[in-house]
């Protein structure tokens, strides 16, 4: 007996309007993979995946639903084992159950997917079973399964904050959109009907704007200034925005006792995204750098709240503060630092700076090479042609760095006011715009590094400070800075600064000069003015950035102890928290819509019936062979087709053509019903023919 093969249908307007909300919810999940791909991979690839997806939702139209969901469960299983292979060893090492549950939780408490180390795998491995089963149910016009299926997906990517707050809300509104479409299309669609579901998108469009519940989200929802929370650059915090204009304090940050100046370093990011910079992984130690290094001893003392450790480079010590270390090597206190509470730093520096990279080669680590060396693919062919020529004649790494360097200082005007980037900060500061200040020189610098082949990486901390007393250097809030590290070979990290140092020196005095005119009329002592806002944060008016976590949450963060030890057991790491009530409140609202959902399509009915068919009848004999034979016309109706009313038992078996141990239960049945003759033999042949039409017939 052949199935029978849904199809479509008349392509009515509500249908293809259904098909097209149902095109936009996808799209607002996957756009989120397809920035993942951007980042560190091959669009190519993405494509290729999605493309070939899709093909299988389009050729799996003749099979059922139960082996199309199967279908799905492989290719998501095959995806994540695929993603477990070429984890990191240590990751491997350190699977367990728990790990991954705890692994699960900070992804749906607001752990970027980005963070990840293997995050290319996982994004492609993530691709394939979402599209396949959206599309499957969408062409058989089973638009609440579809919506289900992409509303998972979408619902996953807001909870781990990848998901802007447009994409969000285009989502909710084409979700609505297909079930509403999809209904009457089905029931016959009338205009006062359309118009009522015009009316109901309109307010799910309008309630984001009244109540904000979502994590994570970066833009407006339509239009204006795209403006994000206000971020540090001294917060060591697991993502950095980028671009705007912005606010340097002129308050006293920390006092440093030490031998020697050095730049204070907060905070290393690895993952340049377009718009700003992640940190990968979680979890890390400290240690010195590759080659012959020099120790140098520092004391820092807070004078405000902190909630990072500043420290030169390379920290492997740290006494008198709980911390935990960060993928990039750094201290970060578990808490926040109160003001006059000090810790004591032990570095090792890498031996004749600079000098190093001169004579280093370019044998790269495989592992450098895969982290330090990414670059979106969107940032465009522009910007690498114009790396190019500014390193042409440049056939050393130290040399390249040099001439980017020495190029950036001299062609780009150093201003507090630089415009927001609407697009790829690096991509408009070097090819639309002459103005920036340090964030956009250490961008551009690193992401030009890149494409010629160098590993960089953008780093995040203070400037030396002004030297106040012997051995002793005051840092302030003007003095937050950020620059580049570039790797070399059997040395270790190197730092360079192109940033010009005059203009930023002026705009410093000139900030520091109007907070001291203000505090002689009144506005208060600038060195030791209670506040404990950020030294360097963005303008929230026009700043276009990526939305930050703090690196406190111990969600995110391997936890390490005062000896340096790391507790951390995977690439995410750390003890869950319990989640912020907004995201507690979407996660209420997630579940009732999947419970919906749920109800919509009758699945709780479908595995209580599973379960029930297979739940073997026990009692008295009567009892049982009545319950087999419920069972066996509940299989034989999911084989071949239900009874009709009015059918007989024996004209049913006999239309559909039953097989044998569906004829041996009926007559049980009959001769229990009708004539009380059964026994405890005749329950247990009830039992067997039940077995063997089950595994006849297949799963029901």
């Amino acid at each position: 007996m052949t199935r029978r093969v849904p199809v479509l249908g008349r392509l009515t307007p509500s249908r293809l309007g259904a098909l097209a909300c149902t095109a936009a919810l996808s799209a607002s999940s996957l756009a989120v993979l397809y920035h993942v791909v951007d980042v560190v991979g091959d669009l190519r690839v993405f494509w290729v995946v999605l493309v070939g997806s899709l093909l299988l939702a389009a050729i799996a139209q003749a099979v059922r639903p139960r082996t199309a969901l199967a279908v799905g469960a492989c290719l998501l299983g095959a995806g994540l084992l695929a993603y477990v292979l070429t984890a990191p060893e240590s990751y491997a090492r350190s699977l367990t159950v728990a790990s991954v549950l705890d692994d699960a939780v900070a992804l749906l408490t607001g752990y970027s997917v980005l963070r990840m180390v293997n995050v290319l795998v996982w994004a492609l491995a993530m691709v394939p079973a979402p599209a396949f089963l959206t599309w499957y149910f969408a062409l058989r016009g089973r638009d609440a399964a579809a919506v289900g299926v992409a509303g998972l997906a979408l619902g996953f990517f807001v909870l781990t904050g990848d998901s802007t707050a447009t994409a969000t809300l285009v989502g909710a509104l084409a979700a609505a959109g297909a079930v509403g479409l999809g209904t009457l299309d089905a029931h016959g669609a009338t205009r006062r009907q359309l118009e009522t579901l015009a009316v109901a998108l309109a307010l799910v469009a309008v309630a984001p704007l009244v109540v904000t519940v979502t994590p994570g989200g970066t833009g407006a929802a339509f239009g204006g200034a795209a403006t994000a929370p206000s971020t540090s650059l001294t917060n060591a915090d697991e993502r950095v925005g980028l671009g705007g204009a912005i606010d340097l304090s002129p308050n006293v940050q920390f006092v440093v006792r030490s031998s020697s100046p050095a730049y204070w370093r907060v905070a290393v990011y690895d993952r340049y995204t377009g718009s700003g910079w992640v940190r990968t992984g979680d979890g890390g130690s400290l240690s010195g750098p590759d080659g012959p290094s020099e120790p140098l001893t520092q004391t820092v003392t807070a004078k405000r709240p902190l909630s990072a450790m500043p420290a030169a480079a390379e920290p492997v010590a740290v006494e008198g503060v709980d911390y935990r270390v960060t993928s990039g090597g750094n201290p970060v206190p578990d808490g926040v630092l109160v003001a006059n509470e000090s810790y004591r730093v032990i570095s090792e520096r890498p031996r004749g700076g600079r000098r190093a990279l001169r004579t280093a080669g370019a044998n790269y680590p495989a592992a450098i090479e895969s982290r330090d060396l990414q670059v979106p693919d969107t940032t465009g062919s522009r910007v690498a042609a114009l790396a190019d020529n500014v390193t042409a004649g440049a056939t050393t790494p130290y040399a390249k760095a040099s001439a980017i360097e020495r190029w950036l200082a001299a062609t780009k005007t150093y201003s507090l006011d630089a415009p927001a980037a609407n697009d790829h900060l690096v991509r408009t500061f070097l090819l639309d715009s002459d103005r920036g200040y340090c964030v956009h020189y250490a961008s551009a610098m690193a992401v030009m590094l890149r494409e010629e082949g160098v590993p960089a990486r953008f780093v995040t901390g203070y400037a030396p400070g002004k030297r106040t007393a012997t051995g002793t250097w005051t840092v302030r809030g003007v003095d937050s800075h950020a620059w580049v590290e570039v790797y070399a070979p059997n040395a270790g990290w190197v730092r360079f600064d192109p940033t010009p140092a005059g203009p930023r020196a002026d705009a410093e005095r000139a900030i520091i000069a109007n907070a001291s005119s203000s505090s002689e009329s009144g506005g208060g002592d600038v060195g030791a003015t209670a506040s404990t806002s950020a030294a360097l944060s963005t303008s929230t008016a026009t700043s276009t950035t990526v939305s930050t976590a703090s690196e406190s949450s111990a969600t995110t963060t391997g936890a390490v102890t005062s000896t340096g030890a790391s507790a951390n057991t995977g690439p995410l790491g750390g003890d869950p928290t319990l989640p912020a009530p907004r995201v507690l409140l979407l996660w209420a609202v997630v579940a009732l819509g999947v419970a919906a959902v749920v109800r919509r399509l009758g699945l709780l009915e479908r595995v209580r019936r599973a379960v029930w068919v297979r739940w073997l009848p026990r009692g008295e004999p009567a009892a049982v062979v009545a319950g087999a034979h419920e069972r066996m016309l509940y299989v034989l109706g999911r084989r071949y087709r239900p009874r009709r009313s009015g059918e007989t038992v024996r004209e049913y078996l006999d239309a559909i053509e039953a097989p044998v141990p569906a004829r041996r239960l009926a007559n049980l049945h009959e001769r229990a019903r009708y004539r009380g003759e059964i026994a405890d033999d005749d329950a247990n042949e009830a039992r067997r023919a039940l077995r063997a039409l089950r595994g006849e017939n297949g799963r029901p």
